[in-house]
């Protein structure tokens, strides 16, 4: 008996141990994505306003902001209570409180990164989010065991960012000061292992005659969705994501790469948060297998599936599956 108590409280320390390593994992590859020298990369290579326009400029001048780390609630009437956080502050990386229920699940959604910019040409602002994507999978599952597109849940966040401008772009029927939203998706798997990148916007089409209507009065959402595929291609943003994220170097080769190869700086802040990635194990974000487990685990309990049936489902021990009930006060 005295073997087998110890053995569950093996099990069970593992458990929180895994807990705290994924959601620490997780805040540190959003505050290394966060530095603006690397939203500078991702901005150029996949937003169209800024392609033209220089990394430093991008990371200098049109950045700005006070952009929310996991802090930004994505559910009606909860978006635009904090969105006015959005000030300015001159960083070069980018900054946030801590989510008060920073669970690893979707039970609480938030918004990644959120921050905004100036485009280069129109001096316009332009709202962007940022999310990290670590599961491995492109249709994570619901609550019934289901699963859905990924990118549907794209579209709503797109969708909470336009409609959550009430109140604070503008009021009443001022639709015309409605601003430009992004989300982008870095999805740390590929459509059949090879990294892509794909864009999806609104566009015009001529179903009679050719009465063309000014782009900026529709051209109000873009998504897209970075996929960091297993082989090595020609593409500066890949192949930094992939350096970041999938890379087996150390986190001194990785800062070393990182200013070498890419002419970025991390600040103290942000080595350390490599660091910790690296220290943590590529594993969690690599291939996320026992994140998923958890966040589908907890998401069957959360719904109010019999314990027995949720470690049957999930394939994980009784054990573990009551340990993270009790770690989210569920039993």
């Amino acid at each position: 008996m005295n073997e087998e108590i110890m053995m569950n409280e093996e099990i069970m320390q593992d458990v929180k141990e895994q807990l705290v390593g994924a959601l620490d994992y997780d805040q540190a590859a959003k505050g290394v994505l966060s530095q603006k020298k690397v939203l500078a990369y991702i901005l150029k290579r996949t937003v169209p306003e800024f392609e033209s326009a220089s990394l430093d400029d991008i990371a200098n001048i049109y950045i700005e902001g006070t952009p929310e780390v996991s802090t930004v609630p994505v559910s009606k009437d909860k978006t635009n209570a904090v969105r006015h956080a959005l000030e300015r502050q001159d960083t070069p990386k980018i900054k946030g409180a801590q989510n008060e229920d920073n669970s690893i699940t979707e039970g609480s959604i938030v918004f990644d990164i959120l921050f905004r910019a100036k485009a280069p040409e129109t001096n316009e602002l332009i709202t962007l989010i940022i999310n990290v994507e670590a599961q491995k999978r492109l249709n994570p599952k619901k609550k019934t065991g289901d699963t859905y597109p990924l990118l549907k849940r794209a579209v709503y966040y797109a969708s909470r960012l336009i409609s959550s401008q009430k109140g604070i772009e503008f009021t009443n029927s001022d639709y015309d000061k409605i601003k430009k939203v992004y989300t982008i998706w870095i999805c740390m798997e590929a459509p059949q292992g090879k990294s892509a990148i794909n864009r999806y916007q609104l566009k015009e089409q001529h179903l009679l005659h050719r009465y063309k209507e000014p782009c900026q009065n529709y051209d109000l959402m873009g998504i897209i969705f970075v996929y960091l595929g297993n082989s090595k291609v020609k593409d500066q943003l890949i192949n930094l994501l992939d350096l970041m994220f999938k890379s087996s170097k150390n986190a001194n080769e990785k800062i070393t790469a990182l200013h070498n190869d890419f002419g970025i700086d991390l600040t103290q802040e942000g080595e350390g948060d490599l660091k910790l990635m690296c220290n943590l194990g590529e594993g969690l974000y690599e291939d996320g297998l026992m994140k998923g487990k958890l966040e589908s685990a907890l998401e069957m309990l959360k719904d109010g599936v019999d314990l027995d049936k949720v470690a049957k489902y999930t394939k994980l021990s009784l054990s573990i599956i009551k340990e993270l009930a009790k770690q989210n006060k569920l039993i």
